[in-house]
């Protein structure tokens, strides 16, 4: 009786033979596809868990910029817990009670108020020292006198102006130099009101001041003449040559002496006005100073 027949398609077959499976190659292939396997869930694994990671860190700096804008180190001047319990404000700066001095008291107000401008008006005040010197031109102080009455020494035409608008005082000086003489004159009035008027009004002339070491000048005429005005005061000048002969032309030294003694006037009277400020402020400063 034989067992081999009938018993289905391989039984009783040897390995290698035609017709009969390799187990051994399909045991290998089994093992492959089972790695495979074991792969894909690991790497599954690892990207869920660098997935989850991300959303993680994306959160978290979401959060971060939320919280006021505020960039890494900077604390907006708080630290502490999320509900601030322990925040701290930065010191503030110390203060101090804000110390002003009073406006510094200016020239043109003293030399224009006759409350303010209460230095003496007096030849010895106005025409200082030996000399007048106007860019680098030096002359020579020779007289110098002064008169509450504006009359004397000028012309009864000026006499006249000069009273109507209320002339407080004049006075004159003579200054002679590089074969000139000049007269400066500088009068006073009440208001600087008074004092425009009064120039706008002018009428030749101011009288030459001859005395002590003055020379004979402008007795025959071919004389140079200014007229201004600043703050209650207006001022006039009169040159010619020394020798007395009359002057002419254009840019002649009487000419230029009758301008420097214009300038001259001009800068005493402002001086006038510095010298009062100055004194002036230091009067306050030295009020704010005990009153401290």
């Amino acid at each position: 009786m034989s067992f081999g027949q009938g018993a289905g398609p391989g039984w009783g077959q040897q390995p290698g033979q035609q017709g009969t499976p390799d187990w051994g190659a399909l045991a290998a292939e089994a093992e492959k596809k089972r790695g495979r396997k074991r792969l894909l869930v690991v790497g599954g694994s690892v990207l869920a868990t660098l997935a989850v990671g991300t959303v993680v860190a994306l959160a978290i700096v979401q959060q971060d910029s939320g919280s006021g804008g505020q960039a890494a180190g900077d604390t907006g001047g708080q630290s502490g817990g999320p509900d601030g319990e322990a925040s701290t404000t930065p010191a503030a700066d110390p203060t101090f009670e804000e110390t002003t001095l009073p406006p510094l008291p200016k020239p043109r107000e003293f030399i224009s108020d006759a409350d303010k401008d209460l230095a003496p008006f007096t030849a010895e005040e106005l025409y200082p020292g030996d000399t007048m010197t106007v860019e680098g031109r030096e002359y020579t102080k020779t007289a110098a006198e002064g008169f509450e009455d504006c009359t004397a020494g000028v012309t009864d035409e000026l006499g006249a102006v000069l009273t109507e608008h209320g002339c407080a005082a004049l006075l004159r000086a003579t200054f002679t130099g590089d074969g000139t003489a000049v007269t400066v004159g500088i009068a006073q009035f009440p208001t600087e009101e008074d004092a425009q008027a009064a120039s706008a009004a002018y009428v030749r002339n101011l009288l030459p001041l001859t005395a002590g070491d003055s020379p004979e000048f402008c007795q025959r005429g071919g004389c140079r003449t200014t007229t201004n005005q600043v703050g209650r005061y207006t001022y006039f000048t009169i040159a010619g040559n020394a020798d007395g002969t009359p002057d002419s032309g254009d840019g002649t030294p009487a000419q230029q002496a009758a301008r420097d003694g214009n300038d001259h006037a001009f800068a005493r009277i402002i001086q006038r006005g510095e010298a009062q400020a100055s004194a002036s402020a230091s009067a306050l400063v030295e009020e704010r100073r005990n009153s401290s």
